[in-house]
């Protein structure tokens, strides 16, 4: 059931998308209409495959997500997402650097809401978290970023708020129920677990077949637990 449902939803997204690209690519059609393209996209994407009624901050409380960054949890403060930046903003989506969904195949009708524990005795950093813009299947995960506040291209160090696209993989479920499983913490680690089968093919035909490129970008503050 879950692979039927994958293959489903990347379908969409990749009909979503390029809908979008070829609207924004075509020069002979009105701005009207590019718009009236983009805009049916991301409504049937939302309506059909994305909703975000978990995990949502409350008012006058910022939402906070763990994530790892090289073996170290930080933290994201009040995200924000900005549903298909790929088309909408695609200068924004060409900086912005990679936020890894690393998901655990445990919630195949994409409606569970309770706390889950592996049979490692692990539990994910989001357990379970419902993001505007993530099919509600991949409701539970791990964030793994490539930066963090000291760690950044240029030593940065305080609050960083760079432009992350959001990626998503699906860990094999015979790593992820294994009793001896670890979770992979680091973005350095991911394409050696790819080739070694750690995570699933959930994007035949792809260059990397292991990752979807959701085309969002989330805005937020990042920091260590330290700051």
């Amino acid at each position: 059931m879950l692979s039927i449902m994958l293959t489903k939803l990347v379908a969409s997204l990749q009909r979503t998308r390029v809908a979008g690209r070829l609207a924004q690519s075509d020069p002979a059609r009105s701005t009207k209409e590019r718009w009236t393209t983009i805009r049916t996209g991301l409504m049937a994407m939302l309506l059909v495959l994305f909703w975000g009624h978990a995990g949502v901050a409350t008012a006058g409380k910022p939402e906070l997500d763990p994530s790892y960054v090289d073996g170290k949890i930080y933290y994201m403060i009040g995200p924000k997402i900005i549903v298909n930046a790929i088309v909408t903003q695609p200068q924004l989506y060409a900086k912005a650097e990679e936020l890894y969904l690393l998901v655990y195949p445990i919630n195949p009708s994409g409606t569970d809401t309770d706390p889950k524990t592996l049979p490692s005795g692990y539990q994910p950093n989001c357990d379970p978290c419902y993001h505007p813009g993530v099919p509600g299947i991949f409701a539970y995960h791990d964030h793994v970023l490539t930066g963090a506040p000291g760690l950044g291209k240029d030593g940065t160090a305080g609050g960083m708020k760079a432009p992350w696209k959001i990626i998503l993989l699906v860990y094999n479920p015979a790593v992820a129920l294994s009793p001896t499983f670890t979770p992979i913490t680091s973005a350095s680690d991911i394409d050696a677990a790819e080739e070694a089968g750690v995570f699933l093919q959930i994007n035949p035909g792809a260059e990397n077949p292991y990752e979807i490129e959701t085309g969002n970008v989330l805005i937020c503050p990042l920091v260590s637990p330290d700051a």
